[in-house]
Formats: structure tokens, sequence, C-alpha cells
């Protein structure tokens, strides 16, 4: 390495892997919880205070998933704009994460029952998730990436598009999509069965790409722009709080809960400070630390994956919702969520270590098990 190069960052940083693993714990919870519990708990404080905390599971999901992006791109800049294999790599995965997004909601696990479908059938398999809005960001930031070609250039056009998105949500919200094609219309609005339009949720992953970079320019003095990053999160909680308490309202039909810059900014600094409380945790264990937690970060997909198919089984038969429905307390969804955690633990181990032990062996289960797959959905 010459002296004008860039130190090369960590392929990983526990305190993002915690931060995500904390997220899937979270969201284990949420769906359990949700699909589970008596309808009549439901309006309930208890459970609006937890829908509010777990309405922070999605962000830290989409801004983890761009401060990965940051990684990736500061350690193989030169490949990824030079249109290198770690590019063509990263876009391959992408497009595995997209056939998976839209497999969950195959309206049959039969390639014979879905054919001669009517439009509305094929609604639900259009409804974008987060996985959707993960690959569709990630995708047009390396786009961007290749474009400018210049690392200090791309951070602020990113910051800039991030900044952009929040402020337009309001408007994009209030517009008519139906004329557009029965696939796009969910990316732009929540009306057509979209839990996660891209105006605001892909804001939260550029944010988590800008706050990457510039994370990782500040390698020679993390600590204090750490306690910079914090005071800013702590800042922007309490400025937007204090802009929503003013009587101005720069949008009709203002709303804070849906849509509105303030309440991003909100749920966006409650992801900033446990961030740089795990960076802390992380310095002061020095990097050895190996938990439940940093393993669900790792695997995340996996988990994501295997836990919807569990709760809400989609296409399959069997699933936490055709067991039960919506007709347990709090202390049996809680015994569901344990059981559920564990046995996604155990998957997620022995995955991990067998990637650790034999990475060939693992493509191979993982071929081995996708061949299965897609021969079984063509062949039913």
């Amino acid at each position: 390495m010459t002296p004008s190069e860039p130190a090369q960052p960590p392929t990983r940083f526990l305190f993002v892997d915690l931060l995500r693993g904390w997220a899937v714990l979270v969201m284990i919870e949420t769906h359990v919880v949700n699909a589970l519990l008596f309808a009549s708990l439901k309006d309930e404080t208890p459970f609006k205070v937890l829908t509010f905390v777990n309405g922070l599971v999605a962000p830290s999901f989409l801004f983890c998933a761009g401060f990965g992006l940051a990684i990736s791109l500061r350690r193989r800049w030169a490949e990824f704009v030079g249109f290198g294999k770690p590019l063509w790599r990263y876009l391959f995965r992408l497009a595995f994460i997209m056939v998976v997004a839209y497999s969950l909601h195959l309206p049959f696990f039969s390639l014979r029952r879905m054919r001669g479908l009517t439009e509305s059938q094929w609604i639900p398999f259009f409804q974008v998730d987060i996985l959707q809005v993960i690959v569709v960001t990630l995708l047009f930031l390396i786009l961007l990436a290749c474009a400018v070609r210049n690392r200090s250039v791309f951070r602020s056009a990113a910051l800039l598009v991030a900044l952009a998105v929040v402020c337009l949500t309001p408007i994009v919200n209030g517009m008519d999509f139906s004329q557009l094609p029965i696939w796009l219309r969910p990316y732009l609005s929540a009306q057509y069965r979209s839990q996660f339009p891209l105006f605001p949720w892909s804001a939260f992953l550029i944010s988590g790409t800008v706050v990457g970079f510039y994370f990782m320019d500040a390698s020679d003095w993390q600590a204090i722009w750490m306690k910079w990053f914090a005071c800013s999160a702590a800042a922007g909680i309490a400025l937007s709080l204090l802009a929503e308490a003013l009587p101005v309202n720069l949008y009709p039909n203002h709303n804070f809960w849906h849509g509105s810059p303030d309440f991003f900014f909100v749920r966006l600094g409650l992801i900033g400070l446990p961030l740089a409380g795990l960076w802390y945790y992380e310095r002061g264990k020095r990097g050895s630390a190996f938990s439940l937690v940093a393993l669900f970060g790792r695997e995340s997909l996996l988990v994501y994956v295997l836990h919807l198919l569990v709760v809400y089984g989609y296409t399959y038969e069997w699933s936490f919702v055709r067991l039960f429905g919506p007709t347990l307390s709090y202390p049996e969804c809680l015994g569901l969520f344990a059981a559920l955690t564990i046995s996604m633990y155990i998957v997620a181990y022995v995955w991990h270590r067998l990637k650790g032990w034999n990475m060939r062996a693992a493509q191979a289960v993982e071929v081995a098990a996708l061949g299965s797959i897609v021969a079984a959905f063509i062949l039913k």
C-alpha cells in the first residue's frame, strides 16, 4: 500500500452487526406479536408503546444496509466504479435478494397454479417489503457512485438525495399513481399494499451510507467524531420535536406519524444514539465480543426469511398464523417469540459455522437447497 492510498477499513464492524442484530431480534418479536396478539389488546396503551418501539426496526435495518454499502464501496471504490469483479458479485447478490423478496409473496407455490392469474390476484405478489427497498436503493447508490466516480462527490450527492427524499415524502404521499404499471405503484405509495414505499424508507438506507462514509473518513479521530455524531443525533430529535410543536406546517394535510420530515429525523436520531453506544461497547471490548445478537446481525437475511415463513407461511401450509391466529396473550406471544428466537439462533449458528469451516461446502448446500425449492415450484 502506498502512502497516498487510504487505509482499508475492516470488512465488518461489530457495532453495526450488533445494531442490525438487535433489529432482527425486535423484528421477530414484532411479527409474532402483530400476527398473534388478541385483537382487543391492540387497542390498549401497552401495545401502542410497543408499536412505537417496534417501528424503529425497519429504519435500523435499512440504516445498517446502507452502512454496509459504505464499507464495501470504500474498501473497493476503484473496482466498483471501474466495473470490476467485486461490482458484479455485489449486483448478483442484489439480484438474488430481489428474487427472494418476491418469492415470499408468490400467490401459489406452484407454477401450474399461477398460470392465468388475473391482475387483482397478482397484487399481493408485487407488494413492496423491506428487501425490495434495500435492493432498489443500493442499486441506485451504486449507479450514482459509478456516475460521479469521486468519493467526496458521491458522499455529498447521496446526502442531498436523502434530504430530497425526506422533504418530498409528504408530497409524494398525496399523489395518484393508479395509472402506473402494477409492479411500480407499490414502490411509490403505501396505497397499493406496500408497507415500505421508497419515500421515505430509502432515505434511511442512504443516510446509513452517508454516515458510514463520514465515519470511515474519520479513521484517525473516530472517538471525537462519534461524540459529535451522538450529540447531533440527540439534537436532531430535540429540534424535530420542537419544529413539530410550532404552529406552522409546510405541508397540507400534515401528519407527524405518516411521512413527515420531523418524524423521520426523530427516528434517525433514535437509531444514531444506540449506534454510538454500541461503538463505545465495541471499543471497550476491543472488538473481541461475539454474541447471539452479533450472530443475528451477520446472518440477518437467513433469519429474516426463515422467521417470516414460520410466522406467516405465505404460500406454505404451516405457520403460526394458521395454527393460532390473533388469539394469544402477551405471555403466550413471549413464549413463542423465545422459542422462535432459539430456533433461529441454532440455524444461524450452524450456517455461520459451516461457512467458516468450508465456504465451498456451504455454497454447495445453498445451491442444493435453492435447486430443490425451484424444482418443487415447477413440478408441484
